[in-house]
């Protein structure tokens, strides 16, 4: 026997759900640990220097 559509459907949905439920939460940064690795970045790689725009490597 054959399953629906919306049986298939209704699968990917629970499969897709139970996925997002168990996987690993990222903690959130700060503002203060985001404008730190946003420089680490800018000096590590010239041309996100460029594109930032504030941050100038030497």
């Amino acid at each position: 026997m054959s399953m629906k559509k919306t049986d298939l459907y209704k699968n990917l949905a629970l499969v897709t759900a139970q996925r997002m439920k168990n996987s690993a939460k990222t903690p959130k940064l700060t503002a203060a640990e985001k404008a730190t690795s946003k420089k680490e970045l800018a000096k590590a790689n010239p041309l996100l220097a460029s594109l930032l725009g504030k941050a100038k490597t030497k």
